[in-house]
């Protein structure tokens, strides 16, 4: 797509460039080499005699050569300060920031576990698949944002965004290179809607680089999300639609309907919002030729279609019905409007309120002039932009656009849940359509104000002055000058102050990917399997760890699995021929040392059998020496379920036992049967120094299950949790104590388990 200026547009008083043919006359042939636009002598006889030879010379001379070298390349760089060139820079100026952005702040994205459900799709794509095998990844390697239908597990998000990102892999072999191409359409869609609605060219360029500097554009250009995507398109739909319906030019109505395809196929919701105010304004504008308009709209229709029908097709093979969008198949309570909201089955649910909206969409209002590139000011010159005279209705337009779209997502529940990001997350990303008529708006603003300035010095205009026209022209430029350097800065000044908060936010997130990656061995042998086990159960790997992704079908070196409690024990049978180990990123070395080292990456077994040996030892915390302890201040126990074992002797400052599980009944004092129980369970082994608030509590936690021949199978080590005596732990559970916390239980508590043949 290019950026010239619509059909019968003005430059709106702004600079022009001279052709490099002007002036010649006709039939006069021009010298398309050195590109100067004057006529060579012609004729026979021209470069006789020493006139001629002395020409020739001088064209084959190195001076020439540079000459005529400078002079080309001067001519290249003319076209650049014309107000399309201007916009190309920019464009691609946007879309080498996006990569670098990408690369230096942005290396395994935001954080958003959304990210992962779009890489992931792409993969699809990439493989040929729409969907995959539910019995393949449940329940273990269950993709975040997924539903299921018929046994095929789709996505919630529809495949425009992920088919494009599949392409810049393909071609570029990255996908980083998308998201940089959405920030260059987005500026180049900027441009023309603004032309369209207002033919000026420069305040056109400067809407469009107040897009390209706004924070919103340079963080979401930077991800793989489909919020900037579904914005950049929609612009410059719009204007194609525009122009197309006010000119009949075809080429700009069926590109203008494709865009709106793709969005369709992106953000079918931003589609409907946007697409209603550009229907108005087309109707008004061409309100005495409506048949006219009909009959071009043809056209629309014909560049939307094929997409349309791909929609369609789409949701009839995942969900099964082509009117059943995957968002809503995947959970009829993930939807607009009011009532009990949630984003999975699997997750839980919260109620959206008439209040709570109102409450979320206060605050994007409030958050959001400071993601635009000069924040209120840039809001102030958006006011100043609507009651500029002259296209009233453009005007109206553009704010019609960014009023739907608050409106209508302030029936969206995600608004509200979005609320803790929108100062220093990803923003009010919701509500990116609703953008860029700001900017439009702001820029033709500050258009309007520079009319006011003076065209030449006021001293210059005083009766007697002497001042000549060159110099009083030169005053006003000075002075035009002076105040779009004191603007500028402005902008800037109010813009960067927002800018570090958000990048400190960032990097905190940089460094918990660096940390998870380091708790990852380079090397593990050969394939293997992850057990990912964070402190509130999750069963997606995704969920908080947004960067362990899975290939589609599996067969990555590293698989990671969701820890989905105890039945995570049946994972190794479900891939016998991977070493298998456990991630705990939470895990606490020593949860009553403050700043205690954190993260645990360990080797795990399974332990099988009819018949397991728990042999526990117990090393009493504190003092060393050899006086007992009664035992009704300590106490070692194994529980599975309701069933719990004590031993009923002293307790010294060393204790070693041996339990006994079953796959029988419990026939001992220390033998626990698993015949009547339900499986999967925990199996808590666990020792306590005392009783009261102010005793210590250690457990390690096995994962058991019965595998299909009958025989228990468990996973081991077993996770280890502490609980604090009241008032200890300051540098971790603030002082609190009382409560559990993923922690080692050695070397206090220390079981092994042993596997083996009932007797």
């Amino acid at each position: 797509m290019t950026v010239d200026s619509p059909v019968g547009a003005s430059t709106g008083g702004g600079p022009t460039t001279a052709d490099s043919t002007a002036g010649t006359l006709p039939g006069t042939p021009v010298d398309l080499a050195d590109g100067t636009g004057h006529a060579e002598p012609s004729g026979a006889g021209t470069h006789a005699g020493p006139r001629g030879r002395r020409f020739r010379r001088f064209r084959q001379s190195r001076q020439f050569q540079w000459a005529r070298s400078s002079l080309s390349l001067s001519l290249s760089l003319s076209r650049f300060r014309s107000p399309a060139g201007v916009v190309a820079v920019v464009a691609l100026l946007s879309f080498v920031a996006s990569l670098v952005l990408r690369v230096t702040l942005y290396p395994e994205g935001s954080g958003d576990a959304d990210e992962a459900a779009y890489i992931l799709q792409a993969r699809m794509l990439l493989e040929g698949r729409l969907t995959l095998d539910a019995g393949a990844v449940e329940p273990f390697f269950r993709p975040w944002l997924t539903g299921v239908h018929d046994g095929r597990v789709f996505t919630k998000y529809l495949p425009g965004w992920p088919a494009l990102l599949a392409l810049s892999q393909a071609l570029f072999g990255t996908m980083a290179v998308a998201p940089a191409a959405v920030a260059g359409v987005w500026v180049v869609g900027t441009y023309r809607l603004a032309r369209e609605l207002f033919d000026h060219a420069w305040s056109a360029v400067a809407a469009a680089v107040g897009v390209a500097l706004s924070p919103l554009v340079l963080l979401h250009t930077a991800l793989p999300l489909a919020y900037a995507p579904g914005a950049a398109v929609l612009v410059l739909a719009s204007a194609e639609l525009l122009r197309g319906a006010r000119t009949g030019a075809r080429a700009a109505l069926a590109g203008g309907g494709a865009g709106l395809g793709l969005v369709l196929l992106i953000r079918p919701f931003d589609v409907v919002l946007v697409v209603l105010p550009v229907i108005v304004l087309a109707a008004v504008r061409r309100r005495r030729e409506l048949g006219t308009l009909l009959r071009r709209s043809g056209w629309a229709v014909i560049g939307a279609l094929p997409l349309v029908v791909a929609l369609l097709a789409y949701c009839w093979r995942v969900t099964g019905s082509p009117l059943r969008m995957p968002l809503s198949a995947s959970d009829p309570l993930d939807r607009f409007g009011f009532g009990p909201r949630r984003i999975l089955p699997s997750e839980s649910s919260f109620l959206f309120t008439r209040r709570l909206a109102l409450d979320a969409l206060q605050e994007t209002l409030e958050v959001a002039p400071s993601w635009f590139f000069g924040g209120a000011a840039l809001i102030a010159l958006a006011a100043v932009g609507l009651v500029a005279p002259r296209r009233r209705l453009e005007r109206l337009f553009l704010l019609a656009t960014t009023g739907v779209v608050l409106a209508g997502y302030t029936f969206w529940w995600g608004s509200a849940f979005a609320m803790p990001g929108l100062r220093n997350g990803l923003g009010p990303h919701y509500h990116l359509a609703a953008f860029t008529p700001v900017v439009i708006l702001a820029a033709d603003g500050a258009r309007w104000l520079w009319t006011f300035l003076p065209a030449r010095s006021p001293l210059s205009r005083r009766p007697g002055s002497s001042a000549s026209g060159t110099a009083r022209g030169l005053a006003g430029r000075m002075v035009r000058s002076g105040a779009v350097a004191v603007a500028v800065a402005g902008l800037v000044a109010i813009t960067v102050p927002t800018l570090q908060p958000r990048i400190d936010v960032q990097r905190g997130v940089n460094e918990g990917n660096d940390f998870l990656a380091a708790l990852l061995p380079d090397d593990l042998g050969g394939p293997a399997v992850v057990l990912v086990t964070p402190t509130v159960p999750s069963r997606y790997t995704q969920v908080p760890y947004h960067s362990l992704r899975n290939s589609p079908d599996l067969d990555g070196p590293v698989v990671f699995a969701a820890d989905i409690g105890p039945g995570s024990a049946a994972l190794p049978d479900r891939m016998p021929d991977r070493a298998m180990f456990r991630l705990r990123p939470d895990e606490i070395a020593d949860p009553a040392v403050p700043g205690s080292f954190r993260g645990s990456f360990v080797p795990l077994r399974q332990v099988t059998g009819s018949r397991v040996e728990i042999r526990v030892q117990v090393r009493i915390p504190g003092d060393t020496g050899t006086a007992p302890v009664r035992s009704g201040d300590a106490r070692l126990y194994v529980r599975l379920g309701g069933e719990v074992r004590t031993p009923r002797t002293a307790v010294p400052v060393t204790i070693t036992h041996t339990f006994v599980l079953t796959t029988g009944p419990g026939t001992g004092p220390d033998e626990i049967g698993t015949a009547g129980a339900s499986l999967p369970a925990e199996l808590v082994v666990g020792f306590t120094d005392g009783t009261g608030p102010a005793s210590g509590t250690w457990e390690e936690r096995f994962p058991l299950v019965r595998s299909p021949g009958g025989d228990l199978s468990l996973l081991a080590p077993g996770l280890g949790w502490r609980r604090l005596p009241t008032g200890a732990g300051s540098g971790t559970d603030g002082g609190t104590g009382g409560q559990w916390l993923p922690a080692t239980a050695k070397p206090t508590l220390d079981v092994s388990l042993t596997g083996g043949a009932a007797r």
